[in-house]
């Protein structure tokens, strides 16, 4: 070797490449868990409804620990959700975070555990009646994964569920507002509708693994048309609600809403009409965002 000639410096060895590939796929594992899109859309629905009920953004002692607190409930529902999935996804979605081995079963039940305490340490910070909403919600959601997911049922912990963030936000700043219990007769419906729109994807699985239950008996085509339906009644609902609570002049929050929805059925539409699968996944955040809209926009002419 000549005097200018330098030694090619080496790849590191290569399970330290397999290292870093399997730290990375591990994180990604962790981060994928618990259901991401719904941990954020509840996460940005807590904060919307909190701004509202505080009248602006509340101060990072509120608003921090209600984040968390929200957060921790929904790490351990997600988790358990694909614990008890882990059967099922083992022959039918292998890449999954579970059956993919890139996180381990140990390793998710100390995610369910953390979220736990996450959601004990930050809800009882807000008192007894609001810890209590919050354990109630956070129950709903672990009932839905080991009871109800895969029967004629699995719509009701939906049903009971959702209309609570916005009364147990609204009862964790001090702020209590009766008139939320609307939430139920108007958004049950809707409430079906993010069901129906989340388990879309599953429904052919769910066929062919011969389970019994809502989706599977309607089909695929059926349930996106249900689950639009159901999402449109709820801004209906309010503004009939509305006039009959007098709030005829405030009606300019259902009337956003209203549009804001169809624009996303549109999208979804055209989702769907493209690729059927790809709308199929579409449709569930599509139409959590428009009943969001909705629920938004009812809590604002509630507390005018």
């Amino acid at each position: 070797m000549g005097a200018g000639d330098r030694p090619q410096q080496r790849a590191g060895p290569p399970h330290y490449a397999g290292r870093e590939r399997s730290w990375r796929r591990s994180a990604r594992g962790y981060f994928l868990l618990p259901h991401i899109v719904p941990v954020v859309v509840v996460e940005l629905a807590t904060a919307a409804f909190a701004v509202i009920a505080w009248g602006g953004l509340p101060p990072p002692q509120r608003i921090g620990p209600l984040l968390l607190a929200m957060l921790g409930g929904q790490l351990a529902i997600g988790a358990i959700n694909e614990l008890v999935d882990l059967p099922f996804d083992t022959v039918d979605k292998p890449w999954k975070p579970l059956p993919s081995g890139d996180v381990s079963i140990g390793g998710a039940r100390a995610v369910v555990v953390i979220g736990l305490m996450m959601m004990i340490a930050f809800g009882w910070h807000f008192g007894a009646l609001p810890f209590a909403l919050l354990v109630l919600g956070t129950g709903l959601g672990i009932a839905y994964d080991l009871w109800f997911k895969r029967t004629m049922w699995s719509w009701l912990p939906y049903l009971i569920a959702l209309p609570l963030l916005p009364i147990w936000v609204f009862a964790a700043l001090g702020k209590p507002e009766p008139r939320l219990l609307l939430l139920y007769p108007l958004g049950a419906l809707a409430t079906v509708g993010v069901h129906l729109a989340q388990a879309l994807p599953d429904v052919t699985i769910d066929r062919e693994a011969g389970l019994e239950t809502i989706t599977s008996r309607l089909g695929e085509m059926r349930i996106f048309v249900f689950a639009w339906l159901a999402t449109l009644s709820a801004p209906v609902l309010g503004w009939f609600a509305a006039q009959w609570l007098g709030a005829s002049q405030q009606l300019v929050p259902i009337a956003i809403a209203s549009g804001f929805a169809v624009l996303l059925l549109a999208i979804n539409v055209i989702l769907i009409s493209a690729d059927r699968r790809r709308g199929a996944i579409a449709c569930f955040p599509l139409v959590a965002t428009a009943t969001l809209g909705t629920g938004l926009a009812w809590t604002l002419i509630v507390v005018r």
